[in-house]
């Protein structure tokens, strides 16, 4: 493990279970804003307990921790648009968001978001994972949707320029910004969605996304549902 910089605090570990639980587990010893930066994961952690599959030297997987004194708004959000646009300026490719936390190039997952706020010593910290599938070819056969960015590049650049630009968003709070920023890049506005909400299967069209970035979807009645969180299948 080698740490480095003096503002933005760096940990680089060859194998780690997972760099959001290895952040959440030693928040307690750690100078923020740290970043840290893993070759490899056991055990990546992904929304509702889903796993992210982390294989050894073809992915960046990283976590950022923060302190935040005021709740942050649209976080998950911001940190998709960050990636999206680092991703978009070092390498000329523009991904594509799937609502909520997920980037997609080319129909397919290439990067994973989760961003979990606790409290340590007082402090009200944040923990932002992000895993991006760079090189990866090899998937489970569980993972039919998953793809890769295509590129081996500097990790350790590509994740300070994505620490940057979350951090940019927390010191500046332009929400509207993030809010059109997303809406441009989200691939879901008109196309026909199905999720479950208290049991129940509903499926309808993405009309748009509201001011806290939730989704707007046109029910087959007309009516309309507002998504704040959960999971979704685009219907072919």
């Amino acid at each position: 493990m080698k740490k480095s910089g003096d503002v933005l605090n760096i940990i680089r570990l060859e194998v780690t279970p997972s760099t959001s639980t290895y952040a959440r587990e030693n928040a307690p010893l750690l100078p923020v804003p740290s970043l840290i930066i893993a070759d490899k994961q056991t055990a990546g952690r992904g929304r509702r307990g889903n796993r992210f599959y982390s294989p050894d030297n073809t992915g960046l997987y990283m976590t950022l921790l923060f302190e935040s004194t005021n709740p942050i708004p649209l976080i998950t959000p911001a940190v998709a648009v960050a990636v999206c646009t680092v991703i978009e300026n070092n390498f000329g490719i523009k991904p594509k968001i799937k609502w909520v936390n997920d980037i997609f190039l080319n129909g397919k997952k290439i990067c994973g978001i989760l961003s979990e706020c606790f409290s340590v010593n007082n402090k009200k910290l944040v923990a932002v994972g992000i895993g991006i599938n760079l090189t990866t070819t090899d998937f489970p056969d569980n993972l039919p949707n998953a793809g890769s960015l295509g590129i081996d590049c500097d990790k350790n650049k590509l994740a300070s320029d994505i620490a940057a630009a979350v951090l940019d968003y927390i010191n500046t709070y332009n929400d509207n910004n993030i809010v059109t920023e997303y809406r441009n890049r989200l691939f879901l506005i008109g196309k026909k969605i199905e999720f479950t909400e208290n049991n129940v299967i509903y499926s309808g069209t993405v009309k748009d996304i509201n001011e806290e970035c939730n989704l707007i979807v046109e029910l087959s009645d007309k009516t309309e549902k507002i998504l704040s969180s959960g999971e979704i299948s685009i219907m072919l």
